[in-house]
């Protein structure tokens, strides 16, 4: 900074007057950088609510505002956090228990630095769950067979608890990772989908050539567009016909045309809509001829006059536990 001093002298002469002017310029040299109202170091705001902290600083030359967030971040001057506006001020758009903590402002040109720390905390507040306060319902529209995401976005102070309870009483606990059920960290439950039948069938290739049909029957709004993907990766649309495979347009069903043992592997059908996908898979296997272990057997029994025949028959019968077992019957050759 330049300042500019004027000198003025005036001589008194008979009957005249000299006024003399004499200008001499000063330069300042550089000022280190000073907060102002370093007293400021709590700042409190409710939950959901935006905050503002002062910075205001001077200094030659001008010092530039910086600010650090308590994880020790350098903020940006705009972000859909924060926002840096003119003075040094630092605006937070919404207040969050993550908001929480020692913010540092630092004023700095060439000179040297100047530091001041604000710490912000959130007022207590009782719970409210996806920004809504009190008890409230909230309607999912689920797709058959795909997994259904439920939010549970929780803010208060203290940290609330979180858990699910099912329509059937079971209380889950955050984390919770088992069976249909699962709770992330943070709240958000996913509800696994169940199959009316199992989503993978397994199926004989039979030695005789028999035609095989592949159903696919699958239900959604829009309706849904079917696919085929055989077990080497070759996509087959609705209508197409690849060598012995035939994918119907009608209704998804994939045909195989005298099927052999190098047809096995697994089979998937993919329903497709504006909504999401649904699958269904087939495990094709070469089929082989039921074998029993074991034969019938005759027993000789000697004797030192005359030769005995014991002859043994195995029969087998059923039992209402499932289980099968198997008796002798003998008879007697003379």
């Amino acid at each position: 900074m330049s300042l500019i001093f004027c000198c003025f002298t005036i001589s008194l002469l008979v009957a005249s007057c000299v006024d003399n002017e004499r200008k001499v310029s000063i330069k300042v040299g550089p000022n280190a950088p000073k907060i102002r109202l370093k007293s400021q170091s709590l700042v409190t705001a409710k939950l959901g609510e935006p905050a503002k902290l002062s910075c205001e600083a001077t200094g030659e030359p001008t010092p530039r505002i910086i600010w650090i967030s308590p994880r020790t971040d350098v903020i940006p001057a705009s972000s859909d956090k924060f926002q840096i506006m003119d003075g040094g001020i630092l605006a937070i758009k919404k207040v969050t228990l993550a908001s929480e903590g020692i913010y540092t402002c630092v004023a700095r040109n060439s000179a040297g630095d100047d530091v001041k720390n604000i710490k912000v905390e959130a007022e207590p507040q009782e719970p409210f769950i996806n920004g809504m306060k009190g008890k409230s319902t909230t309607k999912v529209l689920g797709v058959s067979y795909q997994t259904a995401h439920l939010h549970c976005r929780v803010e208060g102070k203290p940290e609330p608890r979180v858990w699910w309870v099912t329509p059937y009483g079971l209380s889950l606990p955050t984390p919770y990772l088992g069976g249909r059920f699962q709770v992330h960290q943070n709240g958000t439950s996913l509800l696994k989908p169940t199959f009316a039948v199992p989503n993978i069938e397994i199926l004989p290739i039979k030695q005789d050539g028999v035609e095989l049909i592949l159903e696919c029957s699958a239900r959604g709004k829009p309706n849904p567009e079917f696919s085929w993907v055989l077990p080497n990766g070759t996509l087959l649309m609705p209508g197409a016909r690849l060598q012995r495979f035939i994918h119907y347009l009608s209704n998804g069903t994939l045909r195989i045309s005298q099927p052999v043992p190098a047809d096995k592997g697994v089979y998937r059908c993919l329903a497709k809509n504006v909504a999401g996908q649904a699958e269904k898979r087939y495990a094709l296997e070469a089929g082989r001829k039921p074998v029993i272990r074991g034969s019938t057997g005759m027993f000789l029994c000697l004797e030192p006059i005359k030769q005995i025949s014991l002859v043994s028959s195995i029969h087998w019968s059923k039992l209402v536990d499932e289980f099968l077992h198997f008796f002798v019957s003998s008879w007697i050759a003379f």
